[in-house]
Formats: C-alpha cells, sequence, structure tokens
C-alpha cells in the first residue's frame, strides 16, 4: 500500500490553517498544535494519512526558548501523539531553503543545526505514539544549501551531518536539486555519511546529468534508506500554462510563462503511472504530492486513477 500525501495547505477547507500566521503579538506553539488537530480530523474524514507540516508548526518565539515551548505544550504534544498514532497518519516536514548545512558560512550552518534540533524534537515528541522498534516515520527533508560547483560544499554537510545528535541524525534526509545537486552526487553524499536521499521525480527529470534511467534512480534511493523504514518519494507534475501576473502599484498585469521546475496546480495520473510502473519490485514507499492544488489534487489523482487503473487505485492509500 502507497500512502499518498499533500504538503502544508489545506485547499479544500479554507478555513484550517496549517500555523498561526500572526506576526504580532508573536506565534504561539498551543495554537498551532490546535490547528493541526483540526487538520488531522480533516485528513481522517477524507481518508488521506501522508501529510507535510509546516515548518513553521514550531514558531521562533522571542520570550520562550524551543525547549520551553515544547515543554509548556507537553500535555497538547503528547495528546497529538496519540491521535497520531491511531489514525496511522505520517506526518513529515520539509525544512526551509534557508537551512544549508552545507554553507560555507559558519554563523548561517550554526543555526541550521540549531533549526534542525528543534524540529527533530518536535518531530520526536509528534512521534512517541509510534513503534520505537522501527525508524522514526516523522523525517526532515532538506537540500544540501552552498555552491553546486564545489566537493567541499558535500564536505561541509557531512561533517555537520554527523554532529547531529542521533535523534536529529535518524530523522534528517536530503533530497536533490533541479539544478546543482543531483541524484548521483547525493548518492555520493549518502556514501560518506550514510543521510537517506529522498528522490524526486521532477527534479530527475530535469536535472539527471548522470542521465540514469528512472527505475535505476528510484531503486537506488530507495536503497538509502535504513532497514525498516518508509522512504518518502515526490511526485510533482511540471506547470505548462502561463499565469497572469494581476496588475500593481501602477503597473499593468502581464502573462507570464511557467517557470523550469515550477508546480502544476494538479498531478498527471500519467506521472504517478509512469513512476509506479519503474517501482515494480522496489521497496514500498509514501508518496508525497507537491501541487499547488494540496489536498484537492490528491483526491482527483485518487479519483483518475481509480477510472483509468482500478487494480493499481486499491494499492493507494
Amino acid at each position: 500500500m502507497i500512502r499518498l500525501g499533500f504538503s502544508v495547505r489545506v485547499v479544500g477547507q479554507p478555513a484550517l490553517r496549517a500555523y498561526d500566521r500572526r506576526r504580532l503579538p508573536a506565534p504561539d506553539l498551543s495554537v498551532n498544535l490546535i490547528y493541526l488537530r483540526d487538520v488531522l480530523v480533516y485528513l481522517r474524514r477524507v481518508g488521506i494519512r501522508f501529510y507535510r507540516i509546516a515548518s513553521t508548526l514550531l514558531p521562533d518565539t522571542p520570550d520562550m526558548s524551543v525547549f520551553e515551548q515544547l515543554t509548556a505544550c507537553a500535555t497538547e504534544l503528547e495528546a497529538l501523539a496519540a491521535q497520531i498514532a491511531a489514525q496511522g497518519v505520517r506526518l513529515t516536514l520539509h525544512l526551509d531553503h534557508h537551512i544549508a548545512l552545507g554553507s560555507a558560512d559558519d554563523t548561517q550552518a550554526a543555526r541550521s543545526l540549531a533549526t534542525i534540533e528543534a524540529q527533530a524534537a518536535l518531530r520526536e515528541r509528534l512521534d512517541a505514539g509510534q513503534s520505537p522498534r522501527m525508524p522514526p516515520p516523522g523525517v526532515l527533508v532538506t537540500h544540501i544549501g552552498g555552491p553546486a560547483d564545489t566537493h567541499a560544499t558535500l564536505q561541509r554537510f557531512a561533517r555537520r551531518y554527523r554532529v547531529l545528535s542521533p535523534r536529529a541524525r535518524s530523522r534528517l534526509v536530503v533530497e536533490h536539486d533541479t539544478n546543482g545537486f543531483s541524484l548521483g552526487r547525493l548518492l555520493g553524499l549518502h556514501q560518506q555519511c550514510s543521510i537517506p536521499v529522498v528522490f524526486d521525480y521532477l527534479h530527475w527529470q530535469i536535472h539527471n546529468p548522470e542521465q540514469l534511467p528512472l527505475g535505476l534512480a528510484l531503486g537506488l534511493a530507495l536503497a538509502t534508506w535504513p532497514p525498516g523504514s518508509r522512504p518518502e518519494v515526490h511526485l510533482s507534475t511540471a506547470r505548462s500554462e502561463a499565469h497572469l501576473l494581476p496588475a500593481a502599484a501602477g503597473q499593468s498585469g502581464r502573462v507570464l510563462p511557467p517557470r523550469p521546475g515550477q508546480h502544476a496546480d494538479f498531478i498527471a495520473a500519467t506521472d504517478l503511472l509512469h513512476l509506479l510502473g519503474a517501482a515494480r519490485g522496489l521497496p514500498p514507499f509514501d508518496l508525497m504530492l507537491e501541487a499547488k492544488a494540496g489536498d484537492l489534487a490528491l483526491l482527483r489523482l485518487r479519483n483518475d486513477i481509480a477510472r483509468m487503473n482500478p487494480t493499481l487505485a486499491a494499492r493507494l492509500a
């Protein structure tokens, strides 16, 4: 069974918030946990068991440290962990792009390490209802950060990855890019420090200098994950249509062509069929759909596959 997931914003229920967007007063973790609880109720109702939480679920507040916030919300976190386990839902997180363990800037790298540790501490609490004998399901996805034209960037990343706590190392995974670090380069990084690699279908389509066939590329990425873990794979369809930039500040509106690597609103069923066709005989994984229409894209894709290939639809959760 392959769990389909979507990222952060619940498009089908606009009243549901993924996080507290206020600036003043400062966002509060306890408020964000209420929002997450409400999203979990929605996920149960529509039968979705894979969801990417917002990186801002754990707010950066001036008055309390991260660990003070986690302690203050211990009761709420315990209740949420029980709800997550009861629903069988997997929650993962994509770290912001300024998180850069490969950066040549030591100050930025130190901030990145601190953020990863904080997010790993939150994930540990949300995963508390899961089996302690299995690898944690709540992974943190990151990119390398730093210049992609130098081997030193990967060396810096590997060195900093090794100094993370076991809690953080067991959750951090790395994703290849549409430019810069390709899947092949990250497979080399895995050989250095054993970090798992997330396979991204659109990134592979756009930036595959090693010319790896889809089945081989996917299989190599899945093989980097530790035994007993459930790999995360990303699927998106490239945007092909133009869109209107509205008029603003005295300037007239204009039509913009799609950017290379830009995600479409929905997922083409043919992309899913192509990916899963290449996955025959490979270990199972969960599939994060990166589409601007979020949950609506997931529900529509389910319907498309049910119409096109009912046998395959039975394997999707």
